[in-house]
């Protein structure tokens, strides 16, 4: 079954006409929660492509045939905001993903940290798990745009991976910042780069390594906070900063 109601069907490709198995979750959605009749029309997206409609035509064996009709492709709507995160459990970098696809950060980079698990960079996820969690935050979204998602091999290569020449650069930190995210107001449109530490936080290497590269240590308050936690509350602060290109 599909975890969560879709809002729109992302496929990888454009297609005039696809066909869906009786067993297909998607059939299964299709038909028990949005209760799709023949004739009736749906929502479709191309992954970073047009939306469309998709008219259904139930079989007698329970399989579907849709009819696609795509509009012109419309321009992306993800914000130029890179979440830079220290490795978690993978059940928590899960949730990032799709919970961040779904907010429409630009990129969300993970990299192993001096408190992290080694074991973290061996999760399945990283095969093509992460992949269909960004599909399905953005059909959450009713976007097509998925942000880029990467394991790398340290904070350095994500900081580069994600630079802009005018990228504010600002990192979560409950212990040792002296200014609230709250009271950061980024010029409309800036990139940001912001950075969350793992479940276990920043070693003090890290936020000495931070501080020299110009990231500004930023808090949320005295509560310790989970890390997709700390990822949604923080982008929903800073996203005002963008709503006018949106």
């Amino acid at each position: 079954m599909v975890d969560t109601p879709l809002n729109l069907f992302l496929l990888e490709q454009a297609a005039d006409r696809i066909e869906w198995s009786a067993k297909d979750p998607r059939t299964i959605h299709l038909r028990n929660t949005l209760k799709a009749k023949d004739g009736d029309l749906v929502d479709f997206g191309i992954v970073n492509g047009p939306k469309g409609k998709g008219r259904v035509s139930w079989q007698n064996s329970g399989e579907v045939e849709i009819f696609l009709d795509w509009k012109t492709p419309h321009p992306s709507d993800l914000i130029p905001l890179s979440i830079l995160v220290g490795l978690s459990r993978p059940q928590t970098c899960r949730k990032i993903i799709e919970q961040g696809s779904t907010l429409g950060v630009s990129q969300i980079l993970f990299f192993p940290t001096e408190k992290g698990e080694v074991s973290y960079t061996k999760s399945s996820l990283w095969d093509e798990e992460w992949r269909r969690l960004l599909v399905k935050g953005a059909e959450q979204a009713f976007s097509c745009h998925l942000p880029v998602c990467e394991k790398v091999s340290c904070l350095e290569e994500a900081i580069e991976k994600s630079a802009s020449i005018h990228s504010l650069r600002l990192a979560l930190d409950v212990y040792e910042a002296n200014r609230a995210l709250a009271e950061v107001k980024p010029a409309v449109g800036q990139p940001l780069q912001l950075a969350i530490g793992p479940e276990r936080g920043w070693s003090d290497a890290e936020r000495k390594q931070l501080r020299k590269l110009d990231f500004e240590l930023c808090h949320m308050g005295t509560r310790v906070l989970r890390v997709e936690t700390a990822m949604v509350a923080s982008v929903g602060c800073l996203a005002e900063a963008f709503w006018p290109l949106t």
